[in-house]
């Protein structure tokens, strides 16, 4: 969900909401999501604000101001523990177009913990050099290195790093430690053999309706990462020149009778510390 920026001062006090205005600084509300309820109004779930999380309502109005409809303190626990699985169920029979039989796998999970408004890769953008070596030879770096940079400037918080699927249909499994500040995670891997294919969330809240979800379950599909051109699961290196944005891939080996069958999915399940 992209970052939403408003013009908010919220003053609080030590029991309870004090006063509002909406004629102060520039708040970046990059520890929070947004969501757009109707035409006027404005949902904000996580709001940073003094140390605390808040959840508010905002009306928009015609000249450009808002109103304050409604806010209320966030109480969740600040941290929450997951296991994320990664459940692979492609395969000759979910794909069967040139299925590349014996060969079929994926790389080691990597990915990072974060707030909503860094972005480890995204459709209709560019491919970090990162996201491009993972995408195209299943490495891990330099996108760990990428990571660690987004850490220090504490736009990142936990580096998620773990093992792959060997060989597909297939499972693994990725525990991990969440901060309500940095309460999105991205996560990725490459799908192998392959020119530059992936499968992967960005981004993905794990806060909803201002509680830590107890089970989520994301469908996985192929995403091209733009840096090669090849159209098969065994092509030659042909680097894109100019590089093409991410976009996902709708059609042959991934369309199967008109449809786009899911190649797995995560399961992301909240699990004690």
């Amino acid at each position: 969900m992209k970052i939403f920026y408003a013009k908010i001062f919220l003053l609080f006090c030590i029991g309870g909401l004090v006063s509002t205005s909406a004629v102060a600084d520039r708040l970046n509300l990059n520890a929070g999501s947004a969501e757009v309820l109707n035409a006027n109004a404005i949902a904000l779930q996580n709001l940073s604000f003094d140390e605390q999380f808040y959840n508010a309502v905002i009306q928009l109005n015609l000249d450009g101001t808002y109103q304050l409809l409604s806010i209320e303190q966030s109480h969740i626990a600040s941290t929450a523990s997951y296991e994320v699985s990664f459940e692979s169920t492609w395969s000759a029979a979910t794909h069967p177009y040139q299925f590349p039989a014996g060969s079929a796998h994926f790389s080691g999970l990597i990915g990072a913990t974060h707030r909503s408004d860094f972005k480890l890769w995204q459709t209709g953008e560019l491919a970090t050099p990162g996201i491009e070596n993972m995408a195209e030879t299943g490495g891990k770096s330099p996108l760990i290195n990428e990571i660690t940079s987004a850490i220090d400037t504490e736009n990142a918080e936990f580096l998620l790093s773990g093992g792959g699927i060997a060989s597909s249909p297939g499972m693994v499994a990725l525990r991990f430690d969440v901060t309500q500040a940095y309460a999105f995670v991205s996560l990725v891997s490459m799908i192998a053999p392959s020119p530059g294919w992936f499968v992967g969330v960005s981004a993905l809240s794990l806060i909803a309706d201002g509680q830590w979800v107890d089970e989520l379950r994301v469908p996985l599909f192929a995403y091209d990462a733009g840096t090669d051109s090849g159209i098969a699961y065994f092509a030659a290196n042909m680097d894109t020149d100019p590089q093409a944005n991410i976009s996902r891939l709708q059609e042959p080996p991934f369309e199967v009778e008109g449809e786009i069958p899911a190649l797995g999915r995560f399961i992301f399940r909240r699990v004690q510390p």
